[in-house]
């Protein structure tokens, strides 16, 4: 196991006694430290690095450029390292100046090796913290980007430069697991209000009795479990965006309440006499067809229209061909990182099966697809570790009455004993790809009788991928 690398730390100082000492502090600190007489000896040993070291430590007043000039050219070129500054002479015009600049600290002489040491690793251990946030923020939007290559992407993505700089309403419409929540995130990202709040809600996944309260708050006694005030996330959003996701599931009579507000932009808690202002914009989002609802009475026409100043309609994985396969090498990519393992290659044939499959659950479908594969699949991904629906190549709205799924409006769900079943059908396959269709050793991993094993597969109709049915 190798040793951690030791801080880097360029000191610069023209009393060659001050030098010495600081040198001899900070090595015995554990600290690389190596030191340089003037500001411009600095500038070149910079010039001559491949890389920065982690922090300077310098003085104010050096014999030709000052150490404040000399922050002030580094911070121009975008190559300041985290930086300390020793004076004690300094005027506040200059402190002031090297603060902007992004110097960490300043220490005024004479200081005490407990007061250096301390502002040193203070100040390397917010560098290193504001690495990290870096990174993570990286990841993150990386995570939230809309990939694709195709049309229909690039015209999703003009719409979205439009939209994101106004303060339109936008009213994303498409299919379950199209990405929906990604379209909403990046025109809050891309907009005047990106510094504000990000607030979400899934109206689908709230009893219609406590949306009311989660949107709108209540004040202290407004019910019987109401021991306190609860702003609404309306006021929560103030300045910012909310994004109201599922809209087409919101109760008929709450949304004579949103309409109000997105009529005057005031809010009324549960229980309140008075209203207060609110600045937010609203982003909606619905898989449902919003204007047949208004045709049957289940939307209100005036709501609609309020929230469809800029229709985005975001297309199904179907219809962008040429983005499947991108997709999903990045997500198997996305998913080793997270579960830290080791990238996997993938078989030319697996490339085939995908591009042909149907993808009736779009990207959401096919990133669980690529997380069970990471999890469960070998190195490479071969063909018969994909699930077998998949290997069929169509979707899984052909098999509504084989496999017992219930529709509900424009939903599809399963009934309960299909669940269980398809559930069931599905752990098996992958325990059985995960150990190479090796029935005995399957059963070792599922802790039961091969006898019993060989039954539940002719029961559930596994089959190999590449055998016949007979």
């Amino acid at each position: 196991m190798s040793k951690p690398s030791l801080s880097q730390v360029l000191i610069v100082e023209d009393d060659p006694k001050i030098r010495a000492n600081l040198i001899f502090q900070l090595r015995e600190q554990g600290f690389e430290a190596q030191a340089v007489s003037s500001a411009e000896d600095a500038i070149t040993f910079l010039d001559q690095e491949s890389r920065l070291p982690d922090l300077l430590l310098s003085d104010v007043r050096l014999p030709g450029m000052s150490g404040i000039e000399m922050v002030r050219q580094l911070a121009s070129e975008h190559r300041l390292p985290s930086t300390i500054v020793v004076s004690g002479e300094a005027s506040i015009s200059e402190t002031v100046e090297a603060l902007k600049l992004g110097v960490h600290d300043f220490i005024e002489k004479p200081f005490s090796r407990e007061r250096l040491v301390q502002s040193i690793r203070n100040t390397l251990d917010h560098a290193a913290l504001r690495k990290e946030v870096q990174t993570l923020r990286s990841e993150l939007e990386a995570e939230h980007e809309i990939l694709g290559k195709s049309p229909q992407i690039s015209d999703l993505r003009e719409k979205i430069q439009k939209a994101a700089p106004t303060d339109a309403r936008v009213l994303i419409l498409g299919e379950s697991g199209t990405g929906k929540e990604l379209v909403a995130a990046a025109i809050h990202r891309e907009s005047r209000r990106a510094d504000g709040p990000y607030i979400k809600i899934n109206c689908a996944a709230i009893p219609d009795h406590l949306i009311e309260d989660e949107l709108f708050g209540h004040v202290k006694g407004a019910f019987t479990d109401a021991r306190s005030a609860k702003a609404g996330l309306f006021e929560e959003a103030d300045t910012g965006t909310l994004f109201l996701d599922e809209i087409g599931d919101m109760d008929y009579a709450l949304q004579s309440r949103l309409l109000r507000v997105l009529e005057d932009g005031r809010v009324r808690r549960i229980g309140d006499t008075r209203d207060r202002q609110v600045d937010v914009r609203v982003i909606a989002a619905t898989h449902q067809d919003l204007e047949h609802h208004v045709r049957d009475g289940k939307f209100r026409e005036d709501l609609y229209f309020r929230l469809a100043a800029l229709p985005i309609e975001v297309p199904p994985l179907r219809d962008r061909g040429k983005d499947i396969g991108l997709l999903f090498h990045h997500f198997l990519g996305v998913f080793a990182k997270r579960h830290r393992l080791r990238p996997k290659r993938v078989d030319e044939q697996v490339d085939e099966a995908i591009t042909r499959y149907r993808w009736s659950g779009n990207v959401r479908e096919l990133r669980n697809i690529c997380e069970r594969l990471v999890v469960f699949g070998g190195d490479p991904i071969t063909l018969d570790q994909l699930p077998s629906s998949l290997l069929d190549g169509g979707s899984h709205d052909e098999g509504v009455q084989e496999t017992g799924l219930v529709r509900l409006g424009q939903k599809t769900t399963l009934g309960l004993k299909a669940f269980k079943t398809q559930c069931e059908k599905e752990y098996i396959e992958s325990v059985l790809q995960r150990s190479h269709w090796n029935v005995a050793a399957a059963a070792r991993i599922l802790d039961i009788q091969r006898t019993y094993l060989h039954q539940k597969i002719s029961a559930l109709g596994i089959r190999r991928p590449g055998t016949s049915e007979d």
